[in-house]
């Protein structure tokens, strides 16, 4: 049994079936709403944008592979009361930043796996390079959809507070962006974030970090 949290559209859950899992659920919430967010109130116009197209997205795939993939409407936070029982590998990609409590995030997590877990994570290059020993994080002033992102040390930590011991990890490794992205701004850049992600990050890729684990006793 697997498992593949806050999935988006489900490209890694079928990535999983794929591979020959035998049943693989795939979770996360429908309504955008209900996501952490550090930006205007959840009631703010524009805040429900996007609900409902991961699910419509992981529909069409799923008719057209005829993949054995279950979707689960659900928040990581909540998924011992979402009774799906135990898994022997549990995926999670890109969403620690996200949250803003990653820890209870990754507990949650825990407490449903009883085989192995993979997270694979953004990580701040920067305090990767400058901390490479210390555990940090770097916080995304102005970007409302993350808060921090930890360095690939920082990333090991939080997995091991969750619960886990880690068995294998790597990192830094760059994650290419594809052709839906623009490759140049439209405008000027207005902030020194800015003129590096356009030089840098958009055009080799994203600094990711990957931790291999078990459940701690």
């Amino acid at each position: 049994r697997c498992l593949d949290v806050a999935a988006s559209d489900g490209f890694w859950s079928f990535e999983l079936a794929r591979r020959g899992a035998k049943e693989v659920l795939s979770v996360d919430l429908p309504d955008a709403t209900q996501q952490d967010y550090s930006g205007p109130p959840r009631d703010e116009p524009g805040r429900s944008e996007g609900s409902g197209r991961a699910n419509q997205a992981f529909a069409v795939v799923k008719a057209a592979t005829g993949l054995p993939v279950e979707r689960v409407d659900g928040s990581v936070y909540d998924l011992e009361q979402l009774d799906l029982g135990t898994f022997d590998f549990v995926f999670m990609g890109n969403i620690l930043l996200h949250l803003r409590d990653p820890i209870l995030a990754l507990q949650q997590v825990r407490k449903v796996t009883t085989g192995e877990f993979l997270s694979l994570e953004a990580i701040s290059l920067p305090q990767t390079v400058l901390r490479p020993l210390s555990p940090t994080g770097q916080f995304a002033l102005g970007d409302e959809n993350r808060f921090w992102t930890p360095n690939l040390k920082g990333h090991r930590r939080l997995v091991e507070a969750g619960g886990f011991e880690i068995t294998s990890a790597g990192g830094p490794l760059l994650q290419p962006f594809g052709p839906f992205w623009p490759r140049w701004p439209s405008s000027r850049p207005r902030s020194l974030h800015e003129v590096t992600y356009w030089l840098f990050t958009r055009q080799f890729g994203a600094a990711m970090g990957w931790v291999r684990s078990r459940p701690r006793d």
